[in-house]
């Protein structure tokens, strides 16, 4: 630079050059800013979304345990509903194999009585 505030040609060009390498730098800085952002969010997204598999997955097999508990629940009151029905007609069982209670109903259902004397008959074997 001489006295007068002029620039020679030469200091001009190179300061130019200088103006242009330091906004190519600035460009490159943000480009590699933006890439790292880009590459932060892309990670997060997958963060995420592995988190929500995660979930969802946990979230399924609760909802199959929670119907097979459920499913055993009403298998087994029907079970016990089984058991009684089955104590119940052991019970009837019994009851119908009395020799008392086959007696009445023979009388009562099929008229049958004992023989009379008169209706027995006896046989001699000599």
């Amino acid at each position: 630079m001489d006295k007068k505030g002029t620039v020679s040609l030469n200091e001009y060009k190179k300061k130019k050059q200088l103006k242009k390498k330091s906004q190519l730098n600035n460009i490159n800085k943000l480009k590699k800013k933006r890439s790292k952002n880009k590459r932060k969010t892309l990670v997060y997204i997958v963060f995420v979304a592995i988190v929500l598999s995660i979930i969802i997955t946990f979230m399924y097999r609760y909802s199959v345990i929670s119907g097979l508990k459920y499913d055993i629940n009403s298998l087994n009151k029907e079970l016990g509903n089984k058991k009684n029905e089955k104590k119940q007609l052991n019970f009837d069982l019994d009851e119908l194999s009395r020799s008392g209670f086959i007696e009445k109903d023979a009388k009562e259902r099929l008229n049958m009585n004992y023989p009379t004397e008169e209706q027995t008959v006896y046989i001699n074997i000599d």
